[in-house]
C-alpha cells in the first residue's frame, strides 16, 4: 500500500518528463486524467507564454529532485517490500510526514502551469493534487488507523482494478461527444454516480483502492456541476 503510493507518484514524476510531443494537443477533455494528455498541453501552453520546453521540463525535473532530497527512497523501498498489518504503524509513522512535504515539491511546477493554461484546465491539475494529498491524509491518519494492510487482498486488487474500472464504465457510461463538465445534466451525473457506486462495490475487500477511487470521484466532482446534484461518498 505504501509502496504503491509511492510508485503512484514516480510513475507521474518519471514518465512525464519523456513524454514526445505533438505538433498540437487540444485542451483536456471532460472525463481526461492522462498525465501524459495534461503534460503535453501544460507544455504546449507555457510555450505559447515564451517558456521554452528545456524550461518546462528542467521545471518537472526539478520536481524529481525535490522529491529524492525529501523522501529517505531507499528506506522507504525497504519498509515497503515488508509492510504488514503488524508494522504499518510504525512503518507510516515514520515515513507520512515526509511525504506530506514532498507534496510541496510540486508547489513550483504548479505555479508555472497555472500561467500557462486557462482555468478550467486547471481545475484538473488541481483536482489531481488535491486527490493524491486526500489520500495521504487517509493513509496517513492516526498513523493508519483506517487500513489493515492485506498483502493477498492487496495484490489481488492490484492486478484488478482495471478490469472493474473498464467493467463499471462501460455497464453505466455513455461516451458523449463534446461533452461541458460544467453541463453535466442530473441524468448524466446519476450514471457516474452509479459507475462509482459499481467500482466501490466491486473494491469493497480493497479499502485502500476503494477509497482511493472514493477521493478520486469525490475531487473530480468538485469540478463539475455534478457537485449540485451528488452528495459525499461514506468512507468504505
Amino acid at each position: 500500500m505504501l509502496k504503491k503510493t509511492y510508485v503512484i507518484v514516480w510513475a507521474f514524476v518519471a514518465s512525464a518528463a519523456g513524454v514526445e510531443q505533438p505538433s498540437q494537443v487540444d485542451a483536456p477533455d471532460a472525463l481526461d486524467f492522462s498525465y501524459g494528455q495534461l503534460w503535453r498541453y501544460a507544455q504546449q501552453q507555457c510555450s505559447t507564454k515564451g517558456i521554452t520546453p528545456t524550461e518546462f521540463t528542467h521545471s518537472w525535473l526539478a520536481v524529481r529532485r525535490c522529491l529524492k532530497n525529501t523522501l529517505d527512497v531507499v528506506q522507504l523501498n525497504e519498509d515497503s517490500m515488508r509492510l504488514d498489518v503488524g508494522n504499518q504503524r510504525d512503518i507510516l509513522s515514520r515515513h507520512c510526514p515526509k511525504l506530506f512535504e514532498a507534496v510541496k515539491c510540486f508547489d513550483p511546477f504548479m505555479d508555472m502551469v497555472k500561467g500557462c493554461v486557462s482555468a478550467e484546465s486547471y481545475e484538473i491539475f488541481q483536482a489531481l493534487r488535491s486527490w493524491f494529498e486526500d489520500i495521504l491524509n487517509y493513509l496517513c491518519e492516526d498513523n493508519g488507523a483506517n487500513i489493515v494492510y492485506d498483502k493477498e487482498k492487496h495484490d489481488s486488487c492490484t492486478r484488478e482494478i482495471n478490469r472493474h474500472i473498464i467493467t463499471c464504465a462501460a455497464e453505466n457510461l455513455i461516451a458523449t461527444p463534446e461533452l461541458n463538465r460544467k453541463a453535466l445534466s442530473e441524468e448524466s451525473c446519476s450514471a457516474l454516480a452509479t459507475a462509482k457506486d459499481c467500482l466501490l462495490g466491486k473494491l469493497k475487500e480493497c479499502d485502500v483502492f476503494a477509497n482511493g477511487a472514493r477521493l478520486f470521484y469525490e475531487n473530480f466532482i468538485q469540478i463539475t456541476s455534478c457537485k449540485n446534484f451528488i452528495p459525499k461518498t461514506d468512507r468504505k
